[in-house]
């Protein structure tokens, strides 16, 4: 039996519908179920994993930030509904995987901080991060040995896509960094007391371009729904 792996998206349909990541769980033999702000009460006892993806910037308030001018498509019915369920699936230790926005939530929901913009924030000069002429930059990762993220892609070194104008920064209650970009802003983390809370800053679900993108795609996905099948 398929497990069932709840999305969180800003609406069930429309533009908002979170299209890449249905299919990519889909692919992977889960199956979808929304949740958002505009549907029925989440009930994570009926689930099998919780997947975070993509979106708008989180609301400062929530790691004690006073509001930056760069903030992009706040919405904070959003982070009301994700910031919650994620810490409930945390301690229920229920299978997570976060993705750009998501990773940003697993850190803010255990106390940690984010870089609200990094072109003016990052203490250091940073990549290209964010989208170019509506295309997804790429850079390297590097990936720690030894880490849950490191056995799953088999490797220590990956070229991602990334889409992003923020960043973690103080690291939240039971994480530890797993990848970082050759400029050192995270890419990864991971709780390794769970049994899968993985969070990363690029975008899996749309890894489609190269043979190497697909297949890093392919054993993300496929841990992670293989993780919620237990």
């Amino acid at each position: 039996m398929r497990p069932i792996i709840g999305i969180t998206c800003k609406r069930r349909t429309g533009s908002s519908r979170p299209t890449n990541y249905i299919r990519a769980v889909e692919a992977y033999n889960g199956t979808p179920v929304l949740l958002s702000p505009d549907g029925p009460a989440v009930e994570l006892t009926k689930m099998d994993g919780l997947l975070l993806t993509g979106g708008g910037d989180i609301h400062p308030d929530y790691f004690n930030q006073a509001w930056h001018p760069k903030l992009l498509y706040v919405d904070e019915r959003r982070d009301n509904l994700e910031i919650p369920i994620c810490q409930e699936a945390l301690e229920a230790d229920m299978p997570i995987f976060g993705i750009c926005r998501g990773i940003q939530i697993m850190n803010v929901a255990t106390g940690g901080s984010l870089y609200q913009d990094i072109k003016t924030e990052y203490p250091k000069d940073a990549l290209t991060h964010k989208k170019v002429k509506s295309e997804d930059s790429q850079h390297e990762i590097e990936i720690v040995p030894g880490s849950q993220l490191s056995d799953i892609v088999a490797a220590h070194q990956a070229v991602v896509n990334s889409a992003h104008h923020q960043a973690l920064d103080e690291i939240g209650e039971g994480f530890v960094v797993t990848a970082r970009s050759n400029d050192d802003i995270i890419e990864a983390i991971e709780d390794p007391s769970k049994r899968f809370a993985i969070g990363v800053q690029y975008h899996p679900e749309r890894m489609l371009a190269t043979a190497e993108f697909l297949e890093h795609r392919r054993k993300l996905f496929e841990a992670f729904i293989s993780a919620c099948a237990q």
